[in-house]
């Protein structure tokens, strides 16, 4: 399996190790809930140097830009960030990711560890006829996450950088032990934070200075497991498993995030069909009403008929119930719903998303 340039303070930490899309990854140090509680609280501090980074550039930059991804690169303003999708000619989600602007013709695309190889092979099959270059940073490129109510103090002790300076999605450039690095106003867990892109070479020495620096803030090491729990709280979609190739992003719930005044992205001629005749499934929140953990795969009824399966499911450790993610098709009955448990079948309630608000 694949080790990030953190594998070795993992171990020394007393990580669990899981699997991930290939990759020898912490699943939780001190306990998923713990963790996760540590963030909506406090701080936690994560390893997400298994995503991928592909630098775009070149003279027809912008141009492909505009075949490939759901947005207008144009009106993304330089040290500024967005999201948006991959898609095939269907429309359906080849990846979703954040496209990072570094100037007028240079873009950086953060991408699932899951879909990194087939990105960069899909973009390459793209890429003919456009005056662009692309390069697959992710060899050098380490990754890691601050998130959490204290993780702007944090940062601002640690770094020297004062937070308020920059907007959300936002993102600026320094120096950490003489090496450059990002600093971006983004996350996937539904509170304050950062993300920070450094080589591989000092970013060791950036989680030993975030960890000191926040440990009187009661900054925590975070695996997996929370991210999973958090991000899904927040409805968020994980690809592969929540999004796919038979999925939408309108079906999904993003619609907003699509740029249709980009008439040249691969999969809009679909989706224009979609958003004219109406989604015929979309995801949907579930909430047990009883004790239950419902996990990805596990049947979703509606008076006792079949209507979908589960994509996403968990413990929520913010509303202390089982919560899920499923399609369930246009006009599907949402009283007597329940999710099927072990050969058990427990109630359930349809949400509107994101499962967890800030109060």
């Amino acid at each position: 399996m694949k080790h990030t340039a953190l594998y070795e303070k993992h171990k020394a930490l007393g990580a669990k190790l899981t699997e991930f899309a290939g990759w020898d990854m912490p699943l939780e140090y001190s306990g998923v809930v713990r963790e996760h509680e540590a963030v909506r609280n406090s701080c936690g501090l994560f390893d997400i140097g298994h995503m991928g980074t592909i630098e775009i550039g070149g003279r027809d930059s912008l141009a492909f830009l505009r075949k490939v991804i759901t947005l207008r690169p144009e009106t993304l303003p330089v040290d500024n960030a967005r999201y948006g999708f991959m898609l095939d000619e269907t429309g359906g989600i080849i990846d979703d990711l954040m496209v990072y602007r570094l100037n007028s013709d240079r873009f950086l695309l953060c991408v699932n560890a899951a879909t990194t190889d087939s990105d960069i092979a899909w973009l390459k099959e793209n890429e003919k006829g456009f005056d662009a270059i692309l390069i697959d940073d992710s060899p050098d490129t380490a990754l890691i996450a601050v998130q959490g109510p204290a993780s702007w103090e944090i940062v601002k002790r640690a770094l020297g950088i004062d937070p308020a300076g920059f907007k959300y999605h936002a993102f600026v450039n320094s120096t950490f032990h003489e090496t450059g690095y990002i600093l971006s106003k983004t996350g996937y867990t539904g509170e304050k934070g950062f993300e920070i892109f450094i080589h591989k070479k000092a970013v060791a020495a950036m989680w030993d200075t975030l960890m000191d620096t926040g440990r009187p803030s009661g900054i925590v090491p975070c695996g997996l497991g929370a991210r999973d729990t958090l991000r899904l709280e927040m409805g968020y979609l994980l690809c592969g498993q929540d999004a796919d190739r038979d999925t939408s992003p309108i079906e999904a719930g993003y619609e907003a995030m699509l740029d249709f005044g980009n008439e040249d992205f691969i999969g809009r001629d679909a989706l224009m069909k979609v958003k004219a005749d109406g989604p015929v499934r979309s995801l949907t929140g579930l909430i047990l009403k009883d004790k239950g953990v419902p996990r990805h795969g596990c049947r979703v009824l509606s008076r006792g008929a079949e209507v979908g399966v589960v994509t996403s499911g968990n413990f929520s450790p913010s509303l202390k119930k089982g919560i899920a993610l499923a399609y369930l098709g246009a006009g599907t009955p949402l009283d007597g719903l329940a999710i099927e448990i072990h050969d058990k079948l427990h109630e359930a309630e349809a949400v509107p998303l994101p499962f967890y608000r800030k109060r």
